[in-house]
């Protein structure tokens, strides 16, 4: 009788070990990119880009059927202009987009083309890694710095527009 508790014991244990196991932990990644100022508005970064400290971008997650947001989720960036949004759960059904909020001061407040990203959310896309990189998104400033134009100079943009 003792042995026979012991088998039902011991069967119990591991079909318990065994759930506790195969349950699934809820998917986390990280969402991480960087917002610069293109003093030269050029729409893309260049040597004299600066990395934008304070603001805000927010992720949003909505589902292609009705258009509603299943997951949003703000971020500001640090002093080097980069953020990291934490993520729960798997959003492989949703259209994921990283938006950057243009700065309430300073000289670099005007969006440019490129001021939103998607990024894909789902541990079903082949990358090992939790961490999805978005591409860097910026702002531009009024006024073009007079530095700009050796910079056209360096990049052989001048060449693109002789006659």
């Amino acid at each position: 009788m003792a042995r026979s508790f012991a088998v039902v014991a011991l069967f119990v244990s591991v079909v318990c070990f065994s759930s506790a196991l195969a349950r699934k932990t809820p998917e986390r990644f990280f969402v991480e990119g960087k917002i610069y100022c293109d003093p030269c508005q050029f729409a893309f970064e260049s040597r004299l880009s600066f990395p934008l400290p304070g603001v805000n971008v927010t992720l949003e997650c909505i589902m292609e059927e009705n258009d509603t947001v299943s997951y949003s989720r703000k971020s500001s960036t640090d002093a080097n202009g980069l953020y990291s949004i934490p993520v729960r759960g798997d959003h492989e059904e949703e259209i994921c987009v990283v938006v950057a909020n243009p700065p309430n001061e300073g000289q670099c407040r005007q969006a440019m083309p490129n001021k939103s990203d998607r990024i894909i959310l789902t541990k079903n896309m082949g990358a090992a890694s939790q961490t999805r990189y978005v591409n860097p998104l910026g702002f531009m400033t009024q006024t073009t710095d007079p530095q700009c134009t050796d910079v056209v100079q360096e990049l052989g943009l001048d060449k693109l527009f002789d006659d």
